[in-house]
């Protein structure tokens, strides 16, 4: 037993007592009991001491010039050109008073007759009317997207109320026309010609039974049209975008109008014109006659402005009376009033303001 343990241990005797077979240690390491290499601490202590070494930066090369960079910046500079008015006063007062006409000639009457013309063609089935809402309301409504068995279509929705003529329930005013309209259709009755109607109108105009006072009221926003040849010399023949409003009343002669007068009010914006002048605008106009108490019946009080075809205004201010009542006095009173163009001060214009009242049965045109 004991001699097998003894030849173990001779050969680990034998590696104990021999030199190192290890080679020798790299840079930066040192040997320690003549077997190890470990850090050589010394070696990196007084490394810390010393500056790194630097190297020398590269000078980055020229890239060549493009043609862009050696153009000369002169050359995309934009100067803008002063602008200059392109309509003269006198066409600017002709602008005015051709305001005044278009405005006029917008009937609200046109839109309910074309429209009851082609709500005439449904039937039964086309379109499906609230019957609910019609015995609540006392209008129509439709809400639909059909053919009519004779021809013709509806789609869309319309809320409406016609009452054409007739005497009111107190037999004080006889309505002459009287109607309502909200919605959005396109409507083609059977004979092919189409209405289309976007927007809203109310209007009325009677007669005091008595008195024989006439006056109007309307109230107007959207785009109508209508290719039927009964409109076709009317402004639904045009593409219109119209916004306004305007009432007003022409009074009798008798004890307290002698010699009759008139009162109006208009608020208008109109575009889609063709020509020089592609819109228009009537602000705050408001005109009535010495008879019933205005101390200036030549000039209307607001402003009136015209649009050229590169879209500057032209706004003429009046300083008639702005309200029943008000005063106005020489030379406010003079019928006329100065030219704005781009906040600049253009001249003055002096309008025929005739055309604001010249009417006695209906003041539309």
């Amino acid at each position: 037993m004991l001699h097998y343990r003894c030849l173990f241990l001779i050969p680990l005797l034998l590696v104990g007592c021999q030199d190192s077979a290890t080679p020798d240690c790299r840079d930066g390491f040192v040997k320690k009991q003549g077997r190890w290499c470990v850090f050589d601490e010394e070696a990196i202590a007084s490394g810390l001491d010393e500056d790194p070494p630097v190297e020398p930066e590269e000078e980055p090369e020229e890239e060549p010039e493009t043609e862009e960079e050696t153009a000369d910046p002169s050359e995309y500079v934009y100067d803008e050109t002063e602008p200059e008015a392109l309509l003269s006063l006198d066409q600017i007062r002709e602008g005015i008073e051709e305001a005044i006409l278009i405005t006029r000639e917008i009937d609200p009457a046109l839109v309910h007759d074309a429209y009851e013309d082609v709500r005439a063609d449904g039937d039964e089935v086309c379109p499906a009317y609230d019957e609910e809402y019609y015995t609540e309301n006392d209008r129509y409504l439709w809400r639909d997207a059909c053919t009519v068995t004779a021809g013709g279509s509806f789609s869309g929705y319309v809320y409406s109320y016609y009452g054409g003529s007739y005497i009111d329930e107190n037999e004080t005013y006889q309505y002459d026309g009287h109607g309502y309209y909200n919605g959005s259709s396109r409507v083609i009755d059977s004979r092919g010609y189409t209405f289309i109607g976007a927007g809203y109108s109310s209007y009325w105009e009677r007669e005091h039974i008595t008195g024989f006072d006439r006056s109007f009221s309307s109230s107007l926003s959207g785009n109508f049209r209508s290719d039927n040849p009964l409109y076709e010399d009317t402004w639904l023949a045009r593409d219109l975008n119209v916004a306004l409003y305007h009432s007003g009343t022409y009074y009798a002669d008798d004890a307290y109008t002698y010699g009759g007068g008139f009162s109006v009010f208009w608020n208008s914006s109109i575009s889609g014109l063709t020509g020089e002048i592609n819109s228009i605008r009537m602000q705050g106009v408001y005109m009535y006659s010495e008879s019933v108490g205005s101390m200036c019946e030549i000039e209307p009080a607001g402003t009136i402005a015209v649009r050229d075809s590169l879209g500057n205004w032209y706004e003429a201010e009046f300083d008639g009376p702005k309200y029943y009542g008000a005063g106005s006095f020489p030379p406010d009173c003079d019928s006329c009033g100065p030219v704005y163009w781009r906040g600049e001060l253009l001249g003055e214009v002096c309008p025929d303001f005739t055309l604001l009242n010249d009417w006695e049965e209906r003041p539309w045109l």
